[in-house]
């Protein structure tokens, strides 16, 4: 796979646009956007042609991005899918469980290699605590909190598509950085959450924008055990103060803890009782965006290499498919369900 394309032109896309433009013996074709203007704009900053038909675009590829809005996803990567294009699908991977069942059927029946866009696994704060993880530095794991602080639903006052009912909640904050850290869990521990155990809070602080009503989430916190008896604290926020915007990590084990947020992203901590030590992380070869946060932009590389490579059928391990994409859809919607269910049962009690 050497000619790639990209559907939908926003932000997302230019990461991709950004990450591709640094790998060797790959090149960005054209980029296909419902305003052509947008498209334009991408190909006239880092090459390539805008493509007013996506399917002419999948004509001249071997390989498609879709970044589109995620009601876009089932419909461009499926018509990648039934023209034998690679494709890597951002997050989350469609609007509803039945969607997603149904790209994950159609990518296993097909010879092509379809992947999930979940760049966060390629992080290299994630793969050192997966290592020490798997090594047993930690020892036995009991809990973990994790969690995505933006200030997103402050900053942006226009109202766009993911502020709509379009997406069925799949764009608010914990569809749309939840999600990540849902994939995270997984590729962690290969645990499921345990249903019974789990508790949801989700909230809309930010209900309108140039008068229209948003439809989504801005603030979610989840609780739960896994089903290898791990402890989680989940949160997601787009309405937090600046300086409690970033990533961040707590791992308890027997043996020791793990600590690292993005607020100090050249050190991790590892303490076993009385007794921390710091350790550095690996520089980053990308610059990140203000409002993201360290490592960032070298995960959409790392995660495109990784695409690049396996389609190129170059040894890989644990990249993320269209299974892990539709797991993490079941999971989220079941943290919808539990929402809806605690909602209901303070109703009827009050």
């Amino acid at each position: 796979m050497k000619r790639i394309g990209i559907v939908g032109a926003g932000g997302i896309a230019k990461a991709h646009a950004i990450a591709l433009s640094t790998i060797k013996n790959v090149e960005l074709v054209g980029v296909h956007d419902i305003n052509n203007h947008h498209s334009e704009q991408l190909v006239r900053s880092f090459g390539g042609k805008s493509y007013p038909d996506y399917t002419e675009l999948m004509q001249d590829v071997d390989g498609i991005i879709v970044t589109s809005p995620n009601f876009c996803h089932k419909e461009h990567t499926l018509q990648a899918l039934y023209e034998n294009k690679h494709v890597l699908c951002e997050k989350p991977m469609a609007i509803s469980i039945e969607e997603a069942n149904l790209m994950r059927k159609t990518a296993e029946q097909n010879s092509a290699l379809a992947v999930m866009g979940f760049n966060y696994r390629y992080l290299e704060i994630v793969n050192i605590l997966r290592s020490l993880i798997i090594s047993n530095e930690l020892g036995h794991v009991l809990a973990i909190k994790i969690h995505f602080k933006k200030n997103s639903a402050l900053r942006r006052k226009k109202y766009t598509w993911r502020d709509d009912a379009n997406s069925k909640k799949t764009s608010g904050t914990l569809g749309d950085l939840g999600i990540h850290l849902i994939d995270l869990i997984w590729y962690l521990f290969k645990s499921n959450f345990k249903e019974e155990t789990v508790n949801v809070k989700i909230e809309t602080n930010v209900k309108t924008k140039e008068d229209k009503h948003v439809h989504v989430d801005d603030y979610a916190e989840v609780f739960g055990q896994l089903e290898n008896q791990v402890f989680v604290n989940l949160i997601t926020s787009k309405i937090s103060d600046i300086e409690e915007c970033g990533f961040g990590i707590e791992v308890i084990g027997h043996k020791k803890e793990f600590k690292y947020h993005t607020k100090n992203p050249l050190v991790y901590e590892l303490k076993a009782g009385i007794d921390k030590e710091e350790y550095s992380v690996p520089p980053t070869l990308l610059y990140n965006p203000p409002t993201e946060f360290y490592g960032w932009a070298d995960s959409f590389r790392n995660e495109l290499i990784a695409w690049i490579n396996k389609a190129n059928q170059k040894p890989l391990v644990d990249i993320p498919t269209f299974a892990d994409g539709y797991r993490s859809q079941e999971i989220l919607e079941m943290f919808f369900q539990k929402e809806k269910t605690n909602k209901y049962q303070e109703l009827v009690t009050s």
